[in-house]
């Protein structure tokens, strides 16, 4: 076995000690993985108080050889002013890996123009490594790109949120889906707003999954199913999202597409103010009267049991 494959055997198993020697051994023979995992462990502290002055100078070493990993980390040393190394070196080792290819470079290069962070501030380029980006179809840098564009340019924001979407982006799918719905700017779309809701919440977005199983409980651009909508305000309501809170105790309450239940109703309601006790403005109302309906028609003990579940945390 190579010096560094043992390195990073010892590495796997967290035997980070083991692994820095071994990988040192092989890092002094020019092995650019060796020379990268010794970067790593003594900037991260893995193997010991970190070591970050010692860290750059083994991340230089494999930079040299192209690495770009290694050039992504000498960038965060860099902003940290750590090891000799100032924030605007970080433009430096970011442009070098971004002229790699590296996307993640280009977004990272975006954010330290838009800052003005060891560089002076400049807009159109951080706007053109976006785009840079966005050609190598980077989801993050088209989602980025319709932030950019929103304010002023809301269609070419959707349009980017779209492509965004399209690769991957739940954030971006759920922006989009909203734009569909709500921005002026855009042609309402409830069936496009709908399929974008749909895929934000697969993917898991709490927000996007009590908003999909609304348009599922109005049939607003999809087959309407009590049932579906239940589902879904149950995995936004397990997912901490107060307004899936409130809407899965509301079909509770009145029993739609699923058991009813008052206990469970009142767990959920009283879940939703724990979550944000100032919650949405336009469920503010609509939670009061739930809560006083429910204080006022069902028995005394099974709201007991509901707080004290609440209480204990279950």
């Amino acid at each position: 076995m190579s010096g560094y494959a043992t390195a990073l055997a010892a590495f796997e198993t967290g035997d980070y000690a083991n692994a820095l020697s071994q990988a040192k051994f092989a890092a002094l023979g020019g092995d650019v993985d060796a020379q990268l995992m010794v970067g790593h462990i003594l900037m991260n502290g893995l193997a010991g108080p970190a070591q970050k002055n010692e860290a750059v100078d083994w991340y230089k070493k494999a930079a040299g050889s192209g690495n770009t990993d290694a050039m992504v980390a000498l960038s965060e040393l860099a902003l940290g002013s750590h090891g000799g190394l100032s924030p605007s070196d970080a433009v430096t080792w970011l442009s070098r890996a971004a002229n790699k290819g590296r996307t993640d470079a280009m977004v990272a290069l975006t954010e330290i123009y838009l800052k003005g962070k060891g560089t002076a501030p400049d807009r159109t380029s951080a706007l053109n490594w976006l785009i840079k980006a966005s050609n190598y179809g980077d989801a993050n840098a088209e989602r980025k790109l319709g932030d950019f564009y929103f304010e002023s340019e809301p269609k070419q924001a959707l349009s980017w949120y779209e492509k965004a979407a399209d690769n991957g982006d739940m954030e971006a799918a759920y922006i989009a889906a909203i734009m569909y719905a709500e921005n002026y700017d855009i042609k309402p779309d409830a069936h496009k707003a709908a399929k974008l809701l749909q895929q934000a919440a697969i993917a898991g977005l709490p927000a996007a999954q009590a908003d999909f199983g609304l348009v599922v409980y109005q049939g607003n651009g999809i087959e309407r199913s009590e049932i579906e909508a239940a589902q879904w305000f149950k995995k936004s309501a397990e997912n901490g999202d107060p307004e899936g809170q409130f809407l899965y105790a509301f079909t509770l309450a009145k029993g739609e597409g699923v058991k009813q239940s008052y206990e469970e109703a009142y767990y959920w309601l009283l879940q939703a103010e724990k979550s944000s006790p100032n919650t949405i403005a336009e469920y503010d109302q609509s939670r009061a009267e739930l809560k006083k309906r429910l204080e006022e028609n069902v028995d005394a003990a099974v709201l007991s049991r509901a707080r004290a579940r609440v209480l204990a945390g279950k």
